[in-house]
């Protein structure tokens, strides 16, 4: 009736079914893991390109507002010297002066 390669006993039948149960599971649990591992070495790879353009973007940024402080201490100090000299300058002489009545007219 059956052929000789096909008549096993039930508990061999059930053996096999049992031992490729468990190589699927195995192999299930193999690719679940390679899965995972993938997802986290991608997480990692993704914060270290970020944590590098994060300090590259730092890195520029903090150059900009250097260059703008060193333009406004420039700015600053041409200033005060503006305001050193203009302290240490004379007063026009009275005869190139506007008398009082006329510059309050000229100021209304």
């Amino acid at each position: 009736m059956w052929p000789a390669a096909l008549s096993i006993a039930p508990w061999r039948a059930a053996l096999l079914i049992l031992g490729a149960f468990l190589a699927g599971a195995a192999a299930g649990a193999l690719y679940v893991g390679g899965r995972q591992s993938g997802k986290e070495s991608a997480a990692h790879t993704v914060e270290k390109v970020a944590g590098k353009a994060i300090a590259v973007a730092d890195t520029a940024q903090v150059k900009q507002l250097r260059q703008q402080l060193a333009a406004a201490r420039s700015e600053a100090a041409a200033f005060q010297s503006q305001l050193a000299e203009a302290a240490r300058a004379n007063p026009a002489p009275t005869a190139c002066r506007l008398p009082d009545g006329l510059r309050d007219d000229l100021n209304r």
